[in-house]
C-alpha cells in the first residue's frame, strides 16, 4: 500500500514547501501528492489555492502575478515562524528533490480557461526531466484527463471524487484513467472490490485518524493519503 503525504507532510509543516516535502522523504513515505499552478508568465507552481489569501494573507491571484513576484512571498509564518524561510516552488524544483527519492502524485486544479495550457506545460516537463514513470496525474476535470491519456498513454491518471458516483467505473473507463481517487468516507468493500476487480487502482484522501487508517487498509485500498503520515 502506499503511503501517500498530502501537499507533503502538511500536518507538521506548511503544505506545499520543501520543508514538508523533506518531511516526507525522512518518514520514508512512498508518494507525495500536491498541487499545480500556472503563474502569469506561464510557469508551473506547486500551490494549492488560486490566491495567496489563506497562506499569505494576501488578496492577489495566482494567476495575476509572475514566478519572480510569487518568489518573495513567505508562505511558511502562517504555520510557523520557523518556516518564515519557506518560498513557492516550482514544479521542476519539486521533481528534482524528490524522483530519485519517492514518487509525486500531481493535481491539476479545475481551470477552465487554461487547463490545456497547463497540461501541455505538465507533459514538457516531465518528458524533460525524464519522470514520466514516477508520476500519478489527478483531477477533477476529468475531461482533462482524458486528454492527457491522448497525448501520452503510458501515463498514470486517476479521476478524483468527492461523492460517489452511481457507476464509478463508467467514471473511469469516460475519463480512460488508470484508477480512481474518493474521499475515504465513501469508501466501502464494495468499492475496493469493483476497482480492483476491473483491474483499477484505488487511493483515497484525505484520512488524518489512525481508526479510519486501519479501516482503509483492511479494505485493501492501493494508497492511503494523509496529512499527518506518522498514522502509518
Amino acid at each position: 500500500m502506499l503511503k501517500v503525504g498530502h501537499r507533503g507532510a502538511s500536518g507538521i509543516a506548511p503544505e506545499n514547501t520543501k520543508a514538508a516535502f523533506l518531511k516526507s522523504i525522512k518518514l520514508g513515505l512512498d508518494m507525495v501528492e500536491l498541487d499545480i499552478q500556472l503563474t502569469k508568465d506561464n510557469n508551473l507552481i506547486v500551490f494549492h489555492d488560486y490566491d495567496l489569501k489563506r497562506i499569505a494573507g494576501l488578496d492577489e491571484k495566482i494567476s495575476n502575478m509572475t514566478l519572480i513576484e510569487l518568489k518573495e512571498i513567505d508562505i511558511g509564518s502562517w504555520f510557523s515562524d520557523e518556516f518564515s524561510d519557506e518560498r513557492i516552488l516550482t514544479l521542476k524544483e519539486v521533481i528534482n528533490l524528490l524522483k530519485d527519492k519517492m514518487k509525486i502524485n500531481i493535481e491539476i486544479k479545475i481551470n477552465q480557461q487554461k487547463s490545456e495550457i497547463i497540461m501541455a506545460k505538465l507533459l514538457d516537463i516531465l518528458k524533460e526531466e525524464e519522470y514520466e514513470e514516477g508520476v500519478i496525474i489527478s483531477s477533477f476535470d476529468h475531461r482533462i484527463l482524458k486528454l492527457i491519456k491522448r497525448k501520452n498513454y503510458s501515463l498514470r491518471t486517476a479521476v478524483l471524487i468527492g461523492a460517489l458516483p452511481v457507476n464509478p467505473i463508467r467514471l473511469i473507463q469516460e475519463a480512460e484513467a488508470d484508477g480512481i481517487h474518493p474521499h475515504y468516507l465513501t469508501v466501502n468493500r464494495a468499492l475496493v472490490e469493483e476497482v480492483k476487480d476491473y483491474g483499477y487502482f484505488i487511493n483515497t484522501w484525505t484520512v488524518n485518524s489512525k481508526e479510519e487508517v486501519d479501516r482503509l487498509v483492511k479494505l485493501g485500498v492501493d494508497g492511503i493519503m494523509s496529512d499527518y503520515p506518522e498514522l502509518f
